[in-house]
């Protein structure tokens, strides 16, 4: 590197700057560095500038000369291997291995801001054990990210994470009891890192199920059979998962898989408002949740719902009201609708002798018509009446088929007139048409419930944000709450479906190879951690790239060691570079020393949130 003054005759000033020589063709081609400044402005500060800038440019010119290695190899160099690999069962196969994910590096800057470092060293401390349980709970956490496999899979890729720390695969499944016990109290941890850091506000919790198929056939205490999300006949899992308005996930919790979707939820509200220590909260779920014993639940516990509800199901009363045009107040050009009413309505309640009784309480019911949900269900019926009628009269719709338990009986149609077997019969059918007319009117609208309310117009705020209004089981909000405001949080839903979608696709929750109950819930536990990683990473980057893309690109984030102290990287791209400047990460080098790596790890541990 020189440094060049370049005398300007328009400003009468010199211009100093760096720059680059080398021959190409035998030319001296000359590249510009950087631009220094005008020679007058450091008169005052140097003696002789032009003297100091030609030293600094020989002391750039040594560093940058430090920087670069040669690398010398020999093309007839080969892998040596103590055993021939056709011989070797998978477990004892040799590698030679030198790839290494440096995205892990990403995730690991956020697992040490959230501490879960610090807390599993303080948990299991007095354990005597010859394993570290941070450095097992970080391989199945990034683990399940990067390579989502089962755990023994899993514990063969662990050389190919950059932060890994070598433990057995006896350690990995040692281990999974104490993290199912630490559960509760690990994802208490979190959501006090999350609240602190993060400001997290779980005043407004999101509730849904989904569940997860094992591979086996026999059932056992925790997978049973059940409604299957992917219509699998496999045992299953259910899981119940709490996530708050910025989307990021609170808590979870397991059941049989034979347990129904609205069970789940009091056991899940009481579970979190213990680990979140709220004294109200309002909670959103979709219409699988709406049940009697849910709602008396939440207003017993003085606590705010906003539950959606069959419009198909409800009685003739509700659809008058839905159906009725007046009252509506229209939006977007007519493309969106809604209105709502405040009034008592009956719940049906469980009773401690097993009974059903009917309680009176208020609501706030809205609905609104949106044209969008209108075309997407006049389509999905179109298509469901066109496969009905393309079915009709071969008997698959009728008993006559060997579906299920029916394989058993023997089949015959009788003609009971005649006494006889009928071994050639004709079926007639033919459309539902008032059927189908009073399905097609209440294509589009929706149907939310809800206790929730906001300060009326007129109305002195109140000391507090929300309270409770015993006479008529009505939480309000110390603001004005409208229609659209209830409609949003109920919007908000979209977040946890997507948060299903992630675990089972992304992270490849199931199917499930870990057997033990105990085990379950480690496995199960990591997800959820891994979840949580990955949400947060989504926040930091501004919510601009999607998860699955995010967890694309740290996958393919590879270095290649090409010597001891040398690493080249095989994979960048725009994401991992957002990354990197969103969590203060260099990721973006194309080559690495060891030194380097070692710096970038380090600071992982110094990246703390205030």
């Amino acid at each position: 590197m020189y440094l060049q003054p370049l005398f300007e005759k328009k400003t009468g000033r010199t211009l100093l700057f760096y720059y680059t020589a080398r021959r190409v063709k035998g030319k001296i081609v000359r590249t510009k560095v950087s631009t220094i400044g005008y020679l007058d402005e450091f008169l005052d500060q140097y003696p002789d500038p032009i003297a100091h800038f030609r030293a600094e440019a020989k002391r750039l010119t040594l560093e940058e000369q430090r920087a670069h290695r040669t690398l010398s190899f020999s093309l007839h160099e080969h892998f040596e291997f103590s055993q021939a690999s056709a011989t070797a069962n998978a477990a004892a196969v040799e590698k030679a291995d030198h790839t290494y994910n440096y995205g892990v590096l990403a995730l690991l800057t956020l697992y040490r801001e959230l501490k879960i470092d610090a807390f599993l060293r303080s948990r299991t401390q007095y354990r005597k054990v010859d394993f570290n349980y941070d450095h097992i709970f970080q391989l199945l956490v990034f683990g399940r990210i990067l390579f989502p496999q089962s755990k023994l899979a899993t514990w063969r890729e662990q050389t190919r994470i950059l932060t890994h720390r070598v433990c057995s695969d006896d350690a990995v499944y040692r281990a999974l009891p104490v993290f199912a016990a630490l559960k509760d109290a690990l994802v208490g941890h979190l959501h006090e890192q999350v609240a602190q850091q993060y400001h997290r506000d779980t005043s407004l919790l999101y509730y849904d199920v989904t569940n997860y198929y094992w591979e086996v056939d026999r059932e056992d205490a925790l997978r049973k059979r059940g409604v299957s999300k992917e219509h699998r006949p496999e045992p299953i899992i259910q899981m119940g998962l709490f996530m708050d308005s910025a989307g990021l996930p609170v808590t979870y919790g397991l059941f049989p898989g034979n347990t129904n979707d609205v069970s789940t939820m009091r056991p899940m509200m009481h579970k979190a408002a213990q680990q979140l220590a709220n004294t109200h909260l309002i909670f959103v779920a979709d219409k699988g949740m709406m049940g009697g014993m849910n709602i008396a639940s939440i207003i017993l516990e003085h606590n705010g719902y906003v539950l959606s509800s069959s419009v198909r199901k409800a009685d003739a009363e509700m659809k008058d009201f839905i159906l009725d045009q007046q009252g509506y107040i229209e939006r977007k050009d007519g493309r969106f609708k809604y209105k709502s009413r405040l009034v008592p309505c009956t719940v049906l309640v469980d009773t401690a002798d097993g009974k059903k009784r009917r309680v009176r309480i208020n609501e706030r019911q809205i609905v609104f018509w949106s044209e969008a949900y209108w075309k997407k269900a006049r389509y999905e019926r179109e298509m469901a009446l066109a496969k009905a009628v393309a079915k009709a009269g071969t008997g698959e719709n009728t008993i006559l088929n060997n579906y299920g338990a029916n394989r058993f009986i023997k089949k015959a149609i009788f003609d009971l007139e005649a006494d006889k077997e009928v071994t050639h019969p004709a079926f007639s059918f033919a459309l539902d048409e008032e059927l189908l007319d009073s399905e097609a009117a209440l294509d589009g609208y929706y149907l939310i419930r809800s206790n929730v309310v906001g300060l009326q117009e007129g109305k002195a705020a109140f000391d507090r944000p929300y309270r409770w209004h015993a006479t008529d089981n009505l939480f309000e909000l110390n603001r004005p709450v409208s229609d659209m405001d209830i409609i949003d949080m109920y919007r908000g839903l979209w977040k946890i479906e997507e948060s299903f979608r992630i675990t089972k696709s992304c992270l490849r929750a199931r199917p499930a190879f870990v057997r033990r109950e105990d085990s379950i819930e480690a496995h199960f536990l990591s997800c959820f951690v891994a979840l949580l990683l990955l949400r947060l990473l989504e926040k930091r980057t501004g919510s601009t790239i999607p998860v699955a893309t995010m967890v694309e690109s740290l996958r393919k984030a590879q270095l290649v060691q090409l010597e001891d102290n040398t690493y080249v990287s095989a994979y960048c791209d725009t994401v991992i570079a957002a990354i990197g400047q969103a969590l203060d990460l260099d990721l973006t080098k194309k080559y690495y020393t060891k030194g380097e790596l070692k710096t970038l790890r380090g600071k992982t541990a110094k990246s703390r949130l205030t």
